[in-house]
């Protein structure tokens, strides 16, 4: 197969895979989480009861009333990596303003209890605070009260804990609660386009005889995994915000579907339509405290970016959220190679060229040989066509002709498969690595291209990239061509230019200076043939 059959092929599997997110997994996924939303609505009713009733199951007391709702108030603690702000409704996090190295993200914009929330029907007010953590106690009834503590870490695994304290001269049993996600996950500007398809429930568990754990998308309304679990939240392509339990055994887990706004469908062209964002419970099964007694629940917790060699030096296998895709173990060998290169350099753009060079050196037999049986095919063209002109009515004596030209010119013409089955799924590693990157986030190159995980803001790399492989195509294109199949192998740099605009330039980079190489190694192999000729 040549290098315009794989281009071909690549392009085609780009394009069906685009279209089944766009038509097949949106739609499956939205169906579920629809199926989901009545129960979770059950739920959210049940915990919207007035406190005695809902928080505190202790006929004892029922003959005391709650204090009064007061109105929502907001806490803020101001740290080197975030600005975060709380609610009096839950203790949750209301706001989270991640402090980026190219803009300030707000990961929680939308409308909601906040991540963490816990019995937002219980009126929360500030008890203590440090530099790095912060401290609430809401009172459910007299004498019985929540105390609520959250403390960040420089190291990005946080802690946060409940603790019921009951002061009465009663054992007073508490209802089941939960800890809430959501809804939605916010992120970069270069990514909104994509947050909904790429936001996801999910949870963390080890399987029997796997070395490491899975990671789990959550699809139902309501279940608890059949295997114990390490942590379970939300995340986005970029970002994580995961709750780990210490010591203490979760109930089921809920997820839900949420509109949080519209947005333009396939940029504009389809109009606009509900933007969802998922909303996640974690059950915490009831509990009777006994008289002048605390219940204490610890958890730690992660909320941030979906650094990859940070991830490496924590605990709880917290790297596992990265989607490396089918063909993980390249995207894993792609990554280190790249940090190598950028340990030399400092530069990640310069280190995704060395890494391409690299490629193309170990790749560079099977290269040649692809452009090799190009180059054959397009000089024994002119006698395939004579061939398939005066047997095109006798198939056994068109392939037995066929066959005796291959062998006459030593030509295989299964010699440019090898080099696209090997190309391809490096090709699919590699996108998977530089997409989910954080490395690259806000990484510079040179002049205009600032933010190697967002796509060039002027479009050059993907139109330089176009122009490479219209030469590319131009002059691999043989003689006597059909013009309807030339003027397709023509207009191919330009649909591959129109599908890269929008690319992280990463990847475009990546993609740019492979087909030059591949271009210059092309040139080389059709001059040392013409001079054989």
């Amino acid at each position: 197969m040549n290098n315009r059959q794989f281009l071909i092929t690549a392009m085609l599997f780009l394009l069906i895979l685009t279209g089944y997110n766009q038509f097949v997994a949106l739609p499956r996924a939205r169906a579920a989480k629809e199926a989901a939303e009545a129960q979770l609505k059950k739920q959210e009713q049940t915990a919207q009861q007035p406190s005695a009733q809902s928080v505190l199951a202790a006929t004892t007391l029922v003959s005391k009333e709650p204090a009064k709702p007061q109105p929502e108030e907001l806490f803020t603690l101001n740290m080197p990596q975030a600005d975060v702000t709380f609610s009096s409704k839950g203790a949750g996090i209301k706001t989270y303003l991640f402090k980026d190295v190219v803009e300030d993200v707000n990961l929680t914009p939308y409308e909601g209890e906040g991540y963490f929330a816990t019995m937002p029907q219980v009126d929360f007010a500030e008890f203590a605070r440090t530099k790095d953590s912060i401290t609430f106690v809401g009172d459910i009834v007299p004498g019985f009260s929540i105390y609520k503590t959250f403390r960040f870490n420089e190291n990005g695994i946080n802690n946060v804990s409940v603790t019921f304290e009951n002061k009465t001269s009663q054992n007073l049993a508490v209802a089941p609660w939960s800890w809430n996600f959501g809804p939605g996950l916010g992120t970069v500007k270069s990514e909104m386009n994509d947050n909904e398809r790429e936001s996801k429930a999910v949870y963390l568990v080890q399987e029997e005889g796997k070395k490491k754990p899975t990671l789990e998308t959550f699809k139902k309304g309501s279940d608890q995994p059949e295997l114990p679990w390490m942590w379970a939240g939300v995340e986005n392509r970029y970002f994580l915000s995961v709750l780990i339990p210490q010591g203490w055994k979760p109930g089921d887990l809920s997820a839900s579907s949420e509109k949080v706004g519209t947005q333009k469908r396939l940029w504009g062209l389809l109009g606009s339509g509900p933007l969802e964002g998922p909303k996640f419970g974690i059950a915490v099964p009831g509990v009777t405290v006994e008289a002048h007694s605390k219940v204490e629940y610890k958890s730690d917790f992660y909320f941030g970016p979906k650094d990859y060699k940070e991830f490496l030096q924590l605990p709880y296998h917290l790297d596992r959220s990265i989607a490396f895709g089918f063909f993980g173990a390249l995207g894993k060998i792609a990554r280190n190679v790249l940090e190598t290169f950028y340990g030399w350099t400092g530069n990640y753009g310069v280190a995704i060229i060395m890494m391409t060079v690299l490629l193309q050196l170990i790749l560079f037999k099977f290269t040649l040989m692809q452009l090799k049986s190009a180059a054959q095919m397009r000089k024994i063209q002119p006698e395939m066509k004579r061939i398939q002109e005066k047997y095109k009515n006798n198939q056994e004596a068109l392939s037995r002709e066929t066959l005796a030209l291959y062998r006459k010119y030593k030509v295989n013409p299964l010699a440019g498969c090898l080099p696209m089955l090997i190309q391809l799924p490096i090709f699919l590693a590699l996108y998977n690595a530089l997409r989910t990157s954080w490395s690259l986030h806000g990484a510079k190159f040179v002049f205009w291209i600032t933010d190697l995980s967002s796509k060039d803001p002027y479009y050059l790399l993907p139109i330089l990239m176009g122009a490479v492989m219209y030469f590319q195509q131009k002059g691999s294109i043989p003689a006597g061509t059909d013009p309807a199949q030339a003027a397709m192998f023509k207009y191919m740099p330009l649909l591959f230019t129109l599908l890269f605009m929008n690319f992280p330039s990463g990847l475009v980079l990546y993609w740019l200076t492979n087909s030059l190489i591949t271009f210059g190694i092309q040139t080389f192999v059709n001059r040392k043939m013409a001079k054989a000729n």
